[in-house]
């Protein structure tokens, strides 16, 4: 059986509800014999899996704090083109989650410096997608054909 992990805050935030309720629709879809668990970034299984790739596991508020800097959370934000393109994608993927992937899109995009700098500053950001003890990705939703690829791949095992 795959074993699919999600770590992130407990109770989830918009953005690591969202990666959970995407992998597991897909994974479903795709009739993938996987169990798909959503574990707190605070827990010994986080911090193993995160001390294993030579990290700690923390959220964008970690970043800012290890890098000094503040999260403007009343800031306005403009949202990219590729964040439209992300929004879109997700509309046609997931009509159900339309309010909750807007607002993930203006988090993810408001996050992106945090997660850009995660990694040098020795901290895996939630949300973490782990596929089979690896870690796929870190910091933001995916885009959801990422999560397809990842998960096809399963399909050959």
């Amino acid at each position: 059986m795959n074993k699919i992990v999600v770590i992130g805050t407990q109770p989830p935030c918009p953005r690591c509800k969202l990666l959970t309720e995407i992998v597991t629709q897909k994974a479903e879809q795709m009739g993938l014999n996987a169990k798909i668990s959503h574990i707190a970034y605070t827990s010994q299984e986080a911090a193993d899996i995160a001390s294993d790739a030579g990290l700690v596991p923390g959220t964008a508020k970690d970043v800012a704090k290890k890098a000094g800097i503040e999260i403007n959370w009343g800031a306005e934000v403009e949202i990219s083109q590729a964040y439209h393109d992300q929004i879109k994608d997700l509309e046609q993927n997931l009509k159900p989650y339309e309010q909750l992937f807007k607002e993930v899109a203006i988090l993810d995009n408001t996050l992106r410096p945090f997660e850009n700098m995660a990694k040098t500053l020795g901290i895996m950001m939630t949300p973490v997608l782990i596929i089979n003890g690896e870690i796929k990705h870190q910091g933001s939703v995916p885009w959801v054909s990422d999560i397809e690829k990842w998960l096809s791949a399963l399909k050959t095992f």
